[in-house]
C-alpha cells in the first residue's frame, strides 16, 4: 500500500515562516547572525533543523538571532556569526567576520567514515582519493586545506559529541581549548505525542519506521530488504534529495507492496511525532551518524531503536539501543527482530529526556555566546 500524506499547512509554516521571518533584512546589531550554506534547505535534513532549532530556542532564552542575508547583511553590526556545517561559504564569511573582528562560532556537524567512503563513493578512483586524503590527514593533520584553515578561524567549535571533537582533533589538530561539546537536541513535545492521527489517517498496526532522506548514505535500500525478509511493515518518512532519484526508484521497486511512503514532513507536523507515536521501531542503519536527530525523536517517543555503530551513535545511546552495521544485511535483520520482541529499554526515554532536549541544549549554546560575545 503506498500513501502520500500531504503536510499539513498550519504544520509546514511552523519552520517555513520561521526561515522567511529572520531572512527579512532584520537590523544586525547586537543579534547573534547564524548562517548554512545556502543550497541545504533544498534538501533538509538533520542539520537544517538544529540551525533552526537553535534560533527558536535562543530566541525564547531571549537571544536575538536572525539568518544570515548574503544581500542586505553586513557582518560588521552582528553580535557573532554562528556557521552551521563546514563549507567554503562558511569560510569566506568567517574570513570577513574575522578581519571586522566579529567573533565565529563554528557548529561542524561532520564526521569522516572511511567504510563509507569505500561503499559509496563512485567509482575506483574517487573511492582510492578520498581514503587516501582521510589516510594522509590521519597522519599529518595540519596539511594546509579550507577545512583546517575554518577550524582555526573559528573562536569556538562546537562538535555535537566527544567522538566527533576526537575525530577533529585528530584529523586537523583542533585545538581542545577551543572545542565545547554540544548535542544534538530534540523537541520535548515528542515525548507526549498521540498515535492517534496516525491511526485515524493509516491505520492502527505494529510497523517499523524510517524517518529521513531516502539515499545511499542512510542505507534505505538495505533496510526495505531486511524488513521485507521478515515480514515487517514499514513506514518511510522522506523524499530522495536531489540526484538521487534513481535510489528512491529502486528503493520503492524492492519493497512490499504494503509499505507505506509518506514523503517529506516537517519535523513540526503533528503527523511526524504521531507516526514516531505509533511506531513499534525505529530503524536507522546508515553508514553513520552524528548522532542521528531522527532517532533521539524516535526514542524520546517510545520507539524501540536500531541504528548504525558508526559515528557518535554509541555515545548517546550506550546500550539502550541494538546496533546493526550497514554492510551486514543478517545484523540488521537480527537487530529488527530483537527490536520487534522486547520493546524499548526501559531507561531509553529518561536517558533522552536528561540530556538532549532543547531548551537543555539551547543554554548551553547561550553561555557559549556570552563567552565570546560578552
Amino acid at each position: 500500500m503506498t500513501v502520500l500524506a500531504a503536510t499539513s499547512p498550519d504544520a509546514l509554516a511552523s519552520t517555513s515562516q520561521w526561515l522567511i521571518d529572520h531572512c527579512r533584512g532584520r537590523s544586525l546589531p547586537g543579534r547573534a547572525v547564524l548562517h548554512a550554506p545556502s543550497f541545504t534547505f533544498q534538501a533538509p535534513g538533520g542539520g537544517e533543523n538544529q540551525l533552526v532549532q537553535t534560533g527558536r530556542h535562543l530566541e525564547e532564552l531571549g537571544i536575538a538571532v536572525s539568518l544570515f542575508s548574503a544581500w542586505t547583511d553586513r557582518l560588521e553590526e552582528a553580535r557573532l556569526l554562528h556557521l552551521f556545517g563546514m563549507s567554503r561559504e562558511g569560510l569566506e564569511l568567517a574570513r570577513v567576520a574575522k578581519a571586522r573582528a566579529i567573533p565565529v562560532v563554528l557548529s561542524p556537524i561532520c564526521w569522516y567514515e572511511p567504510r563509507a567512503m569505500a561503499a559509496l563513493e563512485p567509482g575506483l578512483v574517487r573511492k582510492i582519493t578520498s581514503l587516501a586524503g582521510w589516510g594522509l590527514r590521519s597522519i599529518a593533520p595540519r596539511i594546509p586545506s579550507w577545512r583546517l584553515e575554518l577550524l582555526r578561524l573559528a573562536d569556538v567549535v562546537l562538535p555535537n559529541s566527544q567522538s566527533e571533537a576526537r575525530q577533529l582533533e585528530r584529523l586537523f589538530a583542533l585545538d581542545r581549548a577551543r572545542v565545547r561539546v554540544v548535542p544534538n537536541g530534540v523537541l520535548p513535545a515528542i515525548s507526549s505525542a498521540s498515535p492517534e492521527l496516525f491511526h485515524r489517517r493509516l491505520g492502527a498496526f505494529p510497523f517499523v519506521l524510517s524517518v529521513g532522506r531516502i539515499e545511499p548514505r542512510k542505507n534505505t535500500l538495505e533496510l526495505i530488504r531486511s524488513t521485507r525478509r521478515l515480514a515487517l511493515p514499514l513506514v518511510i518518512v522522506g523524499e530522495a534529495p536531489p540526484g538521487f532519484e534513481q535510489y528512491e526508484a529502486e528503493c520503492r521497486s524492492a519493497a512490499l507492496s504494503q509499505t507505506i511512503w509518506m514523503g517529506r514532513l516537517d519535523h513540526h507536523d503533528p503527523l511526524l511525532a504521531s507516526a514516531y507515536a505509533a511506531a513499534r521501531v525505529f530503524a536507522l542503519p546508515s553508514w553513520f551518524e552524528t548522532p542521528g536527530l531522527s532517532a533521539l525523536e524516535a526514542a524520546l517517543a517510545g520507539c524501540s531503536v536500531v541504528i548504525t555503530p558508526y559515528g557518535s551513535t554509541r555515545e548517546y545511546f550506550l546500550d539502550l539501543v541494538e546496533y546493526a552495521r550497514p554492510h551486514r544485511p543478517g545484523e540488521i535483520s537480527r537487530a529488527l527482530a530483537r527490536s520487534w520482541e522486547d520493546g524499548p529499554h526501559p531507561e531509553l526515554v529518561r536517558r533522552v529526556e536528561s540530556r538532549y532536549l532543547w531548551p537543555t541544549v539551547a543554554g548551553t549554546i547561550a553561555e557559549v555566546y556570552d563567552a565570546v560575545a560578552g
